[in-house]
């Protein structure tokens, strides 16, 4: 049985006590996925990648809503890093804040963010506002494609019903809808769009064998065809989430060994001598996924009846680690018969993860302001760090050089940058505090006999 014949058994209908069939035309042909152009929504880190991906068999359209943005990408300035300025000069690409644009899409594919409120609440507006724009946009045989972060049920449940309304379309009968999650690794140069396998999933198997084929054009790690869009859906939401509770487990498992004396990271090196461990490392959770996420699920349990008490905890555990990190500075400045009121702190670093300049929902943030309402004085250097909107540190001044800013009374490491590797050997570190200072080095950078001679040392 051939794609046309299951359409249009499946779009015969009856109405009416006359029992009249209403007639409708056929469905428009799929695109041709080898040379079908591609329109991204959304040109952050998962979006730029697929722009310039795409753009090798057919000219792309990237929009955004951000002017500023949109002028930068086209004249090859890219502040995520995850592109070079040679691969966006040379992508056949057209970066646009003007929605009609999208009609010339054969494709379109939404990478719009889906955070949280200030309730850790899913926030949808980003999502249900491209799903409006595209039903004013679109073409008629159109392929819409989701890769946001969502529970399951939100493709088809909240944003589908928005095309069809806005468009005046149908779904399977004058355009297509899938869904493939995003699994970009934000400053992993080992782990590109390329390098990592793709979930796809659509409305119908042939969908399906669409995205397939559409992105093979770029992925090479492969792809892997979902059982549905619900499917494909959650298993995002369940990798990130599998993360959250792990690392809450390590974090949960930090507090404890340091009461009794000894190293989570000595104990978790041990415990990974075993081939079936699972090696994750304590440390702050933040960023727009793996902190995020779980909340979503959360949300879905809510609605269906289920506390999901598990991920509810990891979520409570992770949140708490920057209170316990400056609990434990209090802590080491009493070993040294002093308080943390009025210390001069240092903090390295203050975007979400190692060597990636995005600072969004970044937990270094909400450590320093524990810091401040402590009494402290606290100063934050991290020199990749692009700071495009506030995510806290009321108290803290950015420095641009801790040569030049004095002398400190404590340090806390919290991320371990490449630029951190060239900048800080053990000498420059000793050189910004007098001895027997703090420091807590979350991620192990000085960890060496050397540096309990000049530093009171703690890592996890």
């Amino acid at each position: 049985m051939n794609i046309k014949t299951i359409c249009n058994e499946n779009l015969s209908s009856q109405h009416n006590s006359n029992q009249l069939r209403l007639v409708r035309s056929e469905p428009p042909a799929l695109p041709d996925a080898e040379t079908a152009r591609v329109a991204v929504i959304g040109l952050g880190y998962v979006g730029l990648p697929l722009i310039c991906g795409f753009s090798k068999n057919s000219r792309s359209i990237g929009f955004d809503v951000n002017k500023e943005k949109v002028n930068e990408l086209s004249n090859g300035i890219d502040h995520t890093g995850e592109v070079t300025a040679a691969e966006l000069l040379s992508a056949d690409a057209m970066f646009t804040t003007d929605p009609a644009e999208l009609e010339q899409a054969d494709v379109i594919v939404v990478c719009v963010p889906t955070p949280v409120n200030a309730r850790n609440q899913p926030d949808y507006s980003a999502l249900l506002s491209a799903s409006r724009m595209i039903g004013q946009n679109m073409k008629k045989g159109s392929v819409v494609v989701f890769e946001s972060t969502v529970d399951p049920g939100t493709t088809e449940e909240r944003c589908l019903p928005i095309i069809e309304e806005v468009s005046g379309f149908r779904e399977s009968v004058d355009f297509y809808l899938g869904y493939s999650p995003e699994r970009i690794n934000p400053g992993d140069p080992t782990r590109k769009l390329t390098d990592i396998k793709k979930i796809v999933a659509g409305t119908t198997p042939y969908v399906t064998e669409f995205l397939v084929d559409l992105y093979s054009r770029v992925v090479e790690a492969g792809l892997f065809p979902a059982a549905n869009i619900k499917v494909a859906e959650a298993a995002k939401i369940l990798e990130n989430t599998q993360r959250d509770v792990n690392i809450a487990l390590m974090n949960q498992m930090m507090t404890l060994y340091d009461k009794m004396g000894i190293r989570a990271t000595d104990v978790i090196a041990a415990a990974s001598s075993k081939w079936n461990f699972h090696h994750y490392r304590p440390g702050l959770v933040g960023g727009h996924c793996i902190a995020v996420d779980p909340y979503y699920l959360i949300d879905a349990g809510r609605r269906h009846g289920l506390p999901m008490d598990l991920i509810v905890a990891a979520r409570a555990t992770n949140e708490a680690t920057p209170y316990f990190m400056v609990e434990k500075l209090e802590e080491m400045f009493e070993q040294n018969q002093t308080s943390i009121q009025n210390k001069r702190i240092l903090v390295l670093g203050r975007t979400f993860k190692e060597d990636c300049p995005d600072t969004r929902n970044s937990k270094t943030f909400k450590m320093m302001d524990y810091l401040w309402t402590r009494g402290a004085e606290v100063f934050n250097f991290d020199p990749i760090a692009e700071d495009d909107h506030f995510e806290g540190g009321r108290g803290t001044t950015f420095i641009g050089d801790p040569l030049d800013a004095g002398e400190f009374d404590a340090i806390i490491v919290t991320l371990s940058h490449s630029v951190f590797y060239e900048q800080f050997d053990l000498p420059t570190l000793e050189s910004l505090t007098k001895r027997k200072a703090p420091l807590i080095d979350m991620r192990g950078m000085f960890d060496c006999e050397a540096v309990e001679d000049h530093f009171n040392y703690w890592r996890p």
